[in-house]
């Protein structure tokens, strides 16, 4: 047989393992041994150093030496979270700290991949199928291939129980069964994945999954990326970034039924004709929907991050606002007012319905004024509805939209709906400004 030059088969396996990980399910308790070879995250730093270096940086990387500082390094109950590969059979493990093949299995490539390997680039210098199945039997390679998991269960193998009840908590959420929702939804497109699935979310511009085809829902790394080390607890985004980027309405107007308008009501953006009051501006939405209480079922000293079930518990009002006693008296306090915003939207709807209807009947000249007038009374109520909090997120906002609804509303239902709304026009409003910021410099500086 003539001389040819090969490619190392070890480098091409290597470079190749990006483009060889498969989506598999994983659901046992502690990090586990899948029974593969593992190569330790300085086998997997050869291709992949950029990730690599952002693993140094997680506590992932420290996890032994967490157990080492608290002196439970020999503690089996430990173990299988705090190394790779730990076997529980033999009380043994592969590597300490968790390394990449926690979440990907063990560095081992599958017979079929390696042989499509190569065919591929062996096969024009006329290598037989003897010689390609004896290279095979060489390198001893078993059946597992490296996985990329979506699952919260993967995460949650390790970030449950009495330590760390995140996967319990998340499995109590909305979040977990955002997909479910989705496809119950009579107006499900693909592009809501985009905020309904973490395979949408991770997967490549041109390999986004389907309505049909999806199986993930938001789950862990909808929120976390393991690799992303630039923001607190590997987050993908900035916290304050992060919740908004979903529960948003986007670029929804008048005429458009808006939808989880969480962020717009916040902020106090997007209404029509509504005035701007920034409710909590310093808050983000995990300040509050992820408020981390004191957890130490253990009974040992331990911190943990709970919150996520993303529902409210009313201690976090007692961070900020001083004028609340208890939890209870701050769950009375939102009570309240959520009942007075939802009276007042139960109120405006009925008016924007009859107006509604009066707009439907109307076939002269003015037809497109009430229109457009009907369109931004409905768009400021829908605006209350889709953020769906009865006004918590900003009650005098919440206050304010169903206000300018029902003044329109109004309008309608006595024939004027091109009357303006009261208040200053911008001008006169602009040098009030000025005439008040005069008037308060010259006081304080007689003071």
């Amino acid at each position: 047989m003539k001389n040819r030059n090969y490619v190392p088969l070890s480098l091409i396996i290597l470079s190749l393992m990006p483009f060889l990980m498969i989506a598999t399910p994983v659901y046992a308790f502690g990090s586990g041994n899948d029974g593969g070879n593992y190569i330790g995250p300085e086998g997997c730093k050869y291709c992949h150093l950029e990730k690599y270096s952002g693993w140094l940086e997680t506590n992932h990387s420290r996890a032994f030496d967490i157990l080492v500082e608290k002196e439970q390094e020999d503690n089996d109950d430990c173990l299988p979270c705090h190394t790779t590969g730990y076997n529980n059979d033999t009380k043994t493990y592969e590597f300490k700290d968790v390394t990449c093949e926690v979440c990907h299995g063990s560095g081992d490539i599958s017979n079929t991949i390696t042989r499509n390997i190569l065919e591929t680039l062996y096969l024009s210098n006329n290598m037989s199928q003897a010689e390609i199945d004896r290279k095979l039997a060489d390198l001893n390679l078993n059946q597992k291939s490296m996985v990329k998991n979506f699952s919260s269960e993967l995460c949650g193998r390790c970030h449950q129980d009495k330590h760390h009840p995140t996967y319990e908590e998340w499995n109590e959420s909305d979040h977990a069964q955002s997909l479910v929702d989705l496809k119950e939804s009579d107006h499900a497109k693909d592009e809501c994945l985009q905020c309904h699935s973490s395979e949408y979310i991770t997967a490549e511009e041109h390999k986004k999954p389907t309505l049909d085809t999806v199986t993930t829902p938001l789950t862990c790394v909808a929120c976390h990326d393991v690799h992303n080390t630039e923001n607190k607890n590997l987050l993908r985004k900035s916290k304050k970034d992060l919740c908004e980027s979903c529960h948003t309405m986007g670029e929804s107007v008048p005429g458009d039924t808006p939808h989880h308008a969480q962020s717009e009501m916040r902020l106090s953006d997007g209404g029509v004709d509504a005035d701007t009051y920034i409710y909590q501006p310093n808050a983000a939405c995990a300040d509050c929907h992820r408020y981390t209480r004191v957890y130490n079922e253990t009974g040992q000293e331990e911190h943990t991050i709970t919150g996520h079930t993303f529902n409210i518990n009313y201690s976090v009002c007692l961070v900020c606002h001083e004028g609340f006693a208890t939890a209870e008296d701050a769950h009375e306090y939102d009570t309240k007012k959520e009942a007075e915003i939802f009276t007042r939207f139960n109120e405006v709807e009925l008016k924007v319905e009859q107006a509604q209807r009066i707009t439907e009947n109307m076939t002269d000249s003015r037809a497109p004024v009430y229109k457009h007038v009907y369109d931004e009374a409905r768009f400021d109520l829908e605006i209350v509805r889709a953020d769906a909090s009865n006004g918590s997120h900003n009650p005098k906002y919440a206050m304010e939209l169903l206000d300018k609804a029902d003044f329109k509303a109004q309008n309608i239902i006595d024939g004027t709906p091109d009357k303006k709304l009261p208040g200053f026009s911008l001008i006169p409003a602009f040098l009030s400004l000025i005439l008040v910021t005069v008037l308060l410099r010259k006081r304080f500086k007689e003071q």
